[in-house]
Order: C-alpha cells, then structure tokens, then sequence
C-alpha cells in the first residue's frame, strides 16, 4: 500500500513539473504533430484498403452467380443422352445478363476467358496467362482447380486507388455436374 501512494506521489510531482515546465514545449508540440499525421496516415491507407477489399468481395461474389448461372445452360437433347455439353451461346449470354446486373461499377468488367472445361482426370489444374496492359507488357497467371466439367471465368475489374485506375484480375469456376 505505502508503495502504491509512493508511485501516485511521483507521478502527481512529474505532473506538475511537466506542465509548470516551458523549456521544450516546442519540441514536445512538433512530436505530438507527427503523430497526428503518422494516425491520419494510417488511418487513411486502411480505409483504401478496406474498401478496395470490400469491393474484390463484392465483385467476386457477383462473378460466382454470374458464372454459375452459365453453367446452368447445358444443351437439354445433348443431356437426354446422358452427355454433358455446354451451350455456349445460351451459357454467353446468361453470363453477360448477371454480370450487368450484378456489378456497379463506372467501367464494365473486361472479360478475358469464359469457356468450358473438361478433362480426362480430375481434379485438374488449368493454367491461363492474362494480358493485362499490351502497352506496359502486364501479364498475370491464373491457376484455378476443376473437379469436374466446368465453366471457367476470367475478368479483370477496374478499381479507383488513389487517384488511379487498378486492375484486379478475379477468377471463378462452376461445375456443370452437380452432386
């Protein structure tokens, strides 16, 4: 206990020699100040990065129904003959439809790759290679895993940061065959 009112005493002394104290109150009032702009900084660099991540959610969310909404065109008479083909033109066009409705954003989605996947065994690994900018030479690689005849989507969604368009390459895959 005599030790606690020791620790209270000095730290009332050290109070009142700090605020009774005016030698260095410059140099104490330029650290505050950065500090305050080091906390606005950071406070500004996460709220862009939680934005731009709240906006990839969205954005991936809306590819997926997007695309599993394609992967519901198979060609009826082709599946009457227990043969799993894909309407291409039919699964197109669905997939445009949901994308325009489904994303909010200034510029439209480029869609780089939408097609239908199938392979002998499973799971397979199918690798893609995306031009992003021909001028710059940006080029992103993109591995997604099929477990099944499947319809692969590729887009590339354009985000603000910082005063600049960003590219973000998001990728989706739907199983025609559902188990």
């Amino acid at each position: 206990m005599q030790c606690m009112k020791g620790f209270i005493g000095w730290c009332y002394m050290a109070k009142v020699k700090l605020t009774n104290d005016e030698r260095g109150g410059a140099h104490i009032l330029i650290f505050v100040l950065f500090v305050i702009l080091f906390i606005v900084t950071v406070l500004l660099v996460s709220m862009q990065w939680m934005m731009q991540s709240a906006n990839k959610t969205k954005s991936k969310l809306a590819l997926d129904r997007a695309v599993h909404a394609a992967s519901l065109s198979i060609d009826g008479m082709e599946a009457a003959q227990g043969r799993i083909v894909w309407d291409e033109w039919a699964g197109e066009e669905v997939f445009n439809q949901y994308l325009n409705l489904n994303f909010l954003y200034r510029e439209a989605p480029i869609v780089h790759l939408l097609e239908f996947v199938t392979h002998s065994t499973y799971p397979f690994t199918l690798e893609r290679m995306i031009v992003i900018d021909v001028a710059k030479g940006l080029t992103r690689n993109v591995d997604v895993t099929v477990y099944g005849p499947s319809v692969v989507a590729i887009i590339e969604v354009q985000q603000i940061g910082w005063g600049k368009s960003e590219s973000i390459v998001l990728s989706s895959v739907a199983s025609v065959r559902f188990r």
